[in-house]
């Protein structure tokens, strides 16, 4: 894998890329002008366990996009084959459905994602690793048609809508003690420091109880940004707010090219202490 691939495009018009079994330290892909990711190992990892799909097209009603991370639990071994494989088999089930169906409603969104999820568990448990059982994952997906972002969430990676306006919403809610414990009425600043406020309380792999999605829908509202990332950035920015000045910040100084602006992301996390593995998605819509 080159630094930077560009999906090629399919006869239905759709490109999409998907990482590959190589170069997993760092690379970008770029499928389209308005559709980038980046994906990096960090500074204190030996490995990176994230992966990253992307695929999208522009129609005459607008743009249909998917933005898929999965990262893999560091504590099981053999968690970058089962994230590599997670991110392929959801982002092919969640394409072929926009390639057949690309004005598919809320509910068709929503029962692909269900669908998308137990494939890539099934294609998981399937596969064959370096342990005696495959490694776990989490899983983010996320489906931009009809004007509406559609997310999928298992695990602890994060969906950020942030608009023009400044308006910003975290459009996926985090299966893990942190969030437990925000549910429970804690602030999300004292939660997120706590004790094992990382652990994770679903993931896909081996012991899994549920692998049915989170889903949350947003009808976009005007001109903005969708970002998708694993906490290796969210962990410096976890606020909606914070992450809507960061974003908006590394946005305008790369002048609003989408593959430029993920790639600056996670240098920047990487110049926060990059103490995780960090993938960034980047859709501009509007």
């Amino acid at each position: 894998m080159t630094d930077q691939d560009r999906g090629s495009e399919t006869a239905s018009g759709l490109s999409h890329v998907a990482v590959g079994e190589t170069a997993r330290d760092h690379y970008t892909l770029a499928p389209l002008p308005w559709l980038a990711g980046c994906s990096d190992v960090g500074r204190r990892h030996e490995t990176n366990q994230d992966a990253l799909a992307l695929g999208g097209r522009e129609t005459t009603q607008g743009r249909l996009a998917v933005l898929v991370i999965s990262d893999g639990v560091s504590t099981s071994l053999g968690s970058e084959e089962s994230a590599a494989i997670a991110a392929e088999v959801a982002s092919s089930t969640l394409i072929a459905m926009l390639r057949t169906m690309p004005d598919a409603s809320a509910e068709q969104v929503q029962a692909t994602l269900t669908d998308a999820f137990i494939a890539a568990n099934d294609a998981v448990l399937a596969s064959t690793g370096p342990g005696p059982t495959p490694g776990s994952c989490t899983l983010i997906c996320a489906v931009l048609n009809e004007g509406r972002v559609s997310v999928g969430n298992v695990g602890d990676c994060r969906a950020y809508w942030i608009g023009d306006d400044a308006s910003c919403h975290i459009l996926s809610v985090d299966d893990s003690l942190a969030q437990a414990r925000i549910d429970l009425g804690m602030s999300r600043e004292d939660a997120e420091r706590s004790f094992q406020a990382h652990a994770i309380t679903r993931w896909l792999g081996p012991d899994s109880q549920d692998v049915t999605p989170r889903v949350a829908a947003l009808d976009v509202p005007g001109p903005g940004w969708l970002l998708v990332c694993s906490d290796g950035l969210w962990n410096y920015r976890s606020a909606p707010e914070d992450m809507t000045s960061l974003v908006h910040r590394i946005v305008d100084e790369c002048e609003h090219d989408a593959a430029e602006s993920a790639a600056m992301l996670v240098a920047w996390a990487n110049e926060q202490g990059g103490r995780d593995n960090i993938t960034v998605a980047l859709l501009r819509v509007g």
